[in-house]
């Protein structure tokens, strides 16, 4: 996520919903990403720190004015972020999860979102 701050947030992110509409968002255990300086072999390691280091809370509510873009990670940021949550006792459990079948078939919203 891109905030107007202009960090680089990874995160868990949802959003908030009051009588079927979106009031807010919120985001689960977000770090912030910074690209480090370029290696010999051409990669760019990138850093993370936790977003607010200043609370053991970890889940933060925002308004939409505040976000820039959403989308998701690469592999291997996921896979590097999944192992700076587990530094925090947070394990894959936590964090992954199966959706359940409904009538025996994936669910599937029977509409484009707009």
């Amino acid at each position: 996520m891109i905030l107007s701050t202009n960090q680089t947030i990874l995160c868990l992110f949802g959003d908030i919903r009051e009588n079927e509409q979106v009031i807010g968002y919120k985001m689960l255990y977000p770090f912030i990403l910074n690209l480090g300086e370029a290696n010999e072999d051409g990669t760019i390691p990138i850093t993370y720190s936790r977003w607010c280091p200043y609370t053991p809370v970890q889940e933060f509510k925002l308004n939409g004015e505040h976000i820039v873009s959403v989308t998701f990670p690469d592999d291997g940021i996921l896979t590097n972020y999944v192992g700076e949550l587990a530094q925090y006792g947070i394990t894959e459990a936590d964090l992954f999860f199966t959706e359940e079948q409904v009538n025996g078939t994936d669910s599937q919203p029977d509409q484009a979102a707009e």
